[in-house]
C-alpha cells in the first residue's frame, strides 16, 4: 500500500520515499511542482472537497466554477509529465451521490482525453449498483463522504474493485488494517500537521515493510515556485 500525504515535498517525505517506497503524492489543483519527482508514484485530486461545506453539506457552485481552470492546468502538466499518474479522479459533490454522478460522465470525458485511468469518488449512499451501471465505468474507487459513510463501506468497495483508494486518512492505526485487507492507498493532510506521534506512526508504518528504491536514478533537477533551482542526487 502507498500512503499520499498531499501535496508534501519535503525532505522528510523525500528521504522516506526513497528509503521505503511507500509514499506518494495526491496533488490538488495548483499544488503541483514544476513535474513529478521519479520516487513519487502520484494521483491527481479534483479539489472539490474544498468547495464542500460538511457541516451543512453543501456545495460552492461558484468557488468551484473559478477553480475548474486550474483543474484543466493541472490535467495538462500531468500530460507532459514523463511519469504518468495512477489515476486522476472525475469532479464529484461531496456529500452528495447523486450529483456526483449526474457529473460523472462529463468529468470523465475530459480525463479520458489525457488518457489517465478514471477514478470515482463515491459519497454517501452511493452502491456498489451505482458505479457497476455507469456507462463509463471508473478503475479505481476513492473513498469520500462523511466519516460515518467511509469508514464504514471500505469493506463493501474492497469486496467489489480491485483497486480502492481510501481519502482522507490520517490515523496510522488504520494503516496497518487498510493494508491487510488489500486497499491500494490512501491519503491526508493529517500527516504534516505538527502531530509528532503522528508523522512517527506514519514512518513506522512505512519502514515496516520497506522496499527501498535501489533503481539507477540520474541527477533530478527541478526548480522551486519561486524560480531556484534545486538539484537531488541520490
Amino acid at each position: 500500500m502507498i500512503v499520499m500525504p498531499a501535496n508534501s515535498t519535503g525532505w522528510f517525505w523525500h528521504c522516506l520515499a526513497r528509503e521505503t517506497g511507500r509514499l506518494g503524492h495526491l496533488y490538488s489543483p495548483g499544488a503541483q511542482r514544476t513535474k513529478p519527482f521519479p520516487w513519487f508514484p502520484y494521483a491527481l485530486d479534483n479539489g472539490a472537497f474544498a468547495c464542500w461545506d460538511q457541516s451543512t453539506n453543501t456545495f460552492d457552485d461558484a468557488k468551484w466554477a473559478n477553480l475548474l481552470p486550474t483543474w484543466h492546468k493541472m490535467l495538462a502538466w500531468a500530460a507532459t509529465a514523463i511519469d504518468r499518474p495512477r489515476w486522476a479522479i472525475v469532479p464529484d459533490v461531496p456529500g452528495n451521490a447523486k450529483a456526483t454522478l449526474a457529473k460523472w460522465e462529463q468529468g470523465a470525458a475530459v480525463i479520458q482525453q489525457h488518457g489517465f485511468p478514471l477514478a470515482i469518488a463515491v459519497q454517501d449512499g452511493m452502491t456498489v449498483h451505482d458505479v457497476q451501471s455507469l456507462v463509463t465505468l471508473p478503475e479505481v474507487i476513492c473513498i469520500g463522504g462523511t466519516d460515518d459513510f467511509k469508514w464504514g463501506s471500505v469493506m463493501m468497495w474492497r469486496a467489489h474493485f480491485p483497486r480502492v483508494h481510501v481519502l482522507r486518512c490520517n490515523s496510522p492505526d488504520k494503516l496497518y488494517w487498510l493494508e491487510q485487507i488489500g486497499i491500494e492507498s490512501c491519503d491526508g493532510t493529517g500527516w504534516l500537521r505538527g502531530d509528532r506521534k503522528q508523522t512517527a506512526g506514519l514512518e513506522i508504518w512505512a519502514r515496516s515493510k520497506a522496499v527501498p528504491r535501489n533503481d539507477e536514478m540520474h541527477n533530478f533537477v527541478c526548480k522551486t515556485p519561486k524560480g531556484r533551482q534545486q538539484e537531488w542526487a541520490f
